[in-house]
C-alpha cells in the first residue's frame, strides 16, 4: 500500500513541482515544499490572470472606441490611412483566415475585434509606423484619459505586463518576479483607463493576501549550486 509521502512524491514527479521553487529552497525534488509551492504558484497566476483579463478588456474597448470614432468605422484596421505596422496586419490577415475556416462563425467587425489578442493592442503604443504621430497624439492617448505622460513608458509598463500575462497563461514559473511591482503597475495601468474598474477589481483582490502567504525555503534545503567559472 502506497503511503501519503510516495504518493505526494508521484504528484511532485509529474507536475515537475520543484521547477517552481526558487533554486535552494527545497531540500529533494520530491520534498513537500516542491508541491507548496507549485500550489501557491497556481494560486498566485490565477490571480493575475483575472487581474490581467480586466486590464485586457478594458485596454481593449478603450482603444477600440478611440480608433472608431477617429477613423469612422468600427473595422478601422482596414482604413485606408491608418498604414499598420506589418506584424499587426499579418495578425489581422490571420484572424480573417482562421475565421473564414470556421463555418461556424460569421466574418463581421466584432468576431475580428474578439480575436484582437493584448500583445495586439499594446503594439499600437508601440513606435510602429509612426504611432507616435499618426495613432497615438490624436487618437489612442484618448484612451487613458487619466494619463499625462509620454507615450514609452505607457507602452513598457504595458509590454512588462504582456510578458507576464504569457507566462501566465503557458504555465511559466512567476514568483521569481517582483510581483507586488507587477501589481502596483497593472493597477497603475488600469486607473489610467478606468478608475470604476480599477476600483471593482482591487476590492475582492486576493493577490496581497497571496503574497503574504509566500512559501519559504525547506529547513534542511540544499544550497544552490555554485555556478561554474
Amino acid at each position: 500500500m502506497r503511503t501519503q509521502e510516495s504518493s505526494l512524491g508521484a504528484v511532485a514527479r509529474a507536475v515537475r513541482a520543484e521547477v517552481f521553487s526558487p533554486p535552494g529552497s527545497l531540500c529533494s525534488p520530491e520534498c513537500d515544499g516542491a508541491l507548496r509551492w507549485y500550489a501557491w504558484e497556481v494560486e498566485i497566476a490565477s490571480a493575475f490572470f483575472a487581474l490581467l483579463r480586466h486590464l485586457e478588456r478594458t485596454l481593449g474597448h478603450a482603444m477600440a472606441k478611440q480608433l472608431t470614432a477617429r477613423f469612422g468605422r468600427v473595422d478601422w484596421w482596414d482604413h485606408p490611412e491608418i498604414d499598420l505596422h506589418h506584424v499587426s496586419r499579418g495578425k489581422i490577415t490571420a484572424i480573417h483566415k482562421k475565421l473564414a475556416r470556421d463555418r461556424r462563425r460569421v466574418l463581421t467587425a466584432e468576431a475580428v475585434r474578439r480575436e484582437l489578442t493584448l500583445g495586439f493592442w499594446v503594439s499600437l503604443l508601440g513606435p510602429g509606423n509612426d504611432y507616435e504621430t499618426r495613432l497615438w497624439r490624436p487618437t489612442l492617448r484618448l484612451a487613458f484619459p487619466s494619463y499625462r505622460g509620454p507615450r514609452k513608458p505607457l507602452h513598457q509598463d504595458l509590454d512588462d505586463l504582456r510578458k507576464l500575462r504569457n507566462r501566465v497563461a503557458h504555465h511559466e514559473p512567476v514568483g521569481a518576479r517582483d510581483l507586488a511591482a507587477d501589481r502596483c503597475s497593472a493597477y497603475r495601468v488600469l486607473g489610467y483607463l478606468s478608475a470604476d474598474v480599477h476600483d471593482w477589481a482591487a476590492a475582492d483582490d486576493p493577490i496581497p493576501r497571496l503574497l503574504s502567504e509566500r512559501p519559504t525555503p525547506c529547513r534542511q534545503a540544499l544550497p544552490k549550486p555554485r555556478e561554474e567559472l
